[in-house]
């Protein structure tokens, strides 16, 4: 039986600045040129934060991704003011919802 890995929190936030980044990023791409620049590969947790509360408020961001966007920024400020246990599950549910919103994507 194969265990899948978890990710770890560091590994989250990499994963969420990897959505993000300003070079490659998928909600960037979302966006037109005169919408919210992403994030670069070392943003701090705030800056990433930040940006997905700006990208869910962009006009040309499609309603369904903005929701789930708005979910994730949410998430990813509470796990600013939280630490271990508390702070795993922030990240582990913004990252859920940053998939959820790429799913949304391809609908």
């Amino acid at each position: 039986m194969n265990a899948e890995k978890r990710l770890t929190s560091e590994e989250l936030v990499e994963e969420l600045r990897s959505a993000l980044d300003a070079d490659s990023g998928w909600i960037p791409a979302l966006v037109s040129s005169e919408g919210p620049v992403g994030v670069s590969k070392e943003a701090a947790l705030e800056a990433v934060v930040t940006r997905l509360q700006e990208f869910a408020e962009a006009p040309t961001m499609p309603e369904t991704v903005a929701r789930q966007l708005r979910i994730a920024a949410d998430a990813a400020d509470a796990a600013l003011v939280t630490e271990g246990s508390a702070q795993y599950g922030a990240l582990g549910a913004a990252y859920a919802y940053v998939l959820q919103a790429r799913r949304a994507t391809s609908e």
